[in-house]
């Protein structure tokens, strides 16, 4: 019995080092979880994204694809409060069908600054807990001439987690109020169903994992567009880092003012330190 107690408390103790400090299991990829990483700790995560669109509005006849390469700092203020910062770069090559014409530019987009607050928290096993935070801060212009935005848009916004045993849960919802005249709001709305394919059990001599998942991201602005995409994926995860990828494909397009994706990649690298 002894013994017992003592694997337990080892398993448990190595297993926090996993999921309290790196906050990267168990998780969505394309929008935030509830999760947090220890105090004092940072998480830089590295994401790679590529999408190709088309922009029929108007009298516009475009192809467009992008690859944007963006940095996360994810920085443990408190173990219940955490600070987030995200700058995006991008390359858009714009290919004009109506003239035969093609167009590279590139530069920052706009810089988001968020706020994670816990308000909630439940620990009913090592591994096993249910998290619900406020997120709270704003998407700040960059200035650059082909990508920034004319305004700084306050964001605000809940976030729910759930791990129980081998499966995960997370929902999300993030208004953005777009402060620019005549500009619409947006709403991000999503969901995630996160699964550990191994180990089937953790143990002391186990605690890396890999992870399948399946996402719902949605997109809605008060103009009237929305677009849902279903987006899979998976996840390899250590004490010290995580792997991600996955693919993001439209199943709802009603858009009238913006352009319309065809698919999205995304891979990303996080460093816990």
């Amino acid at each position: 019995m002894i013994k017992k107690r003592l694997a337990l408390i080892i398993i448990s103790s190595a297993l926090g080092l996993i999921f309290t400090p790196s906050a990267s299991a168990q998780e969505a990829i394309n929008f935030n979880s509830a999760l947090q990483p220890g105090k004092d700790m940072l998480i830089i995560r590295q994401q790679l994204r590529y999408f190709e669109a088309d922009n029929n509005i108007g009298a516009n006849d475009l192809d467009i694809s992008q690859t944007q390469i963006s940095t996360a700092f994810i920085y443990g203020i408190q173990s219940d409060l955490t600070l987030i910062f995200n700058a995006p770069y991008r390359f858009r090559e714009i290919d004009n069908n109506n003239t035969g014409t093609s167009t590279s530019i590139d530069g920052f987009g706009d810089i988001t600054s968020l706020l994670k607050m816990q308000f909630y928290q439940n620990d009913t096993g090592p591994t096993d807990t249910a998290r619900a935070n406020l997120l709270a801060g704003m998407e700040i212009r960059s200035g650059d001439s082909n990508f920034s935005s004319d305004s700084y848009d306050p964001l605000l916004g809940l976030v729910y987690t759930q791990a129980l045993g081998r499966h995960g849960f997370d929902a999300a919802a993030l208004w953005k109020f777009n402060t620019a005249g005549g500009a619409s709001d947006l709403l991000r709305y999503d969901l995630a169903y996160v699964y550990r394919l191994q180990p089937e059990e953790y143990t002391a001599g186990k605690l890396t994992a890999l992870f399948g998942l399946v996402e719902l991201n949605g997109f809605y602005e008060t103009n009237g567009d929305n677009e849902i995409f279903i987006s899979p994926g998976i996840q390899y995860v250590t004490k010290d880092w995580a792997l991600e990828a996955t693919v993001q494909l439209p199943i709802w397009q009603d858009l009238d003012h913006r352009m319309e994706k065809d698919f999205v990649v995304g891979l990303s690298l996080r460093l816990s330190f």
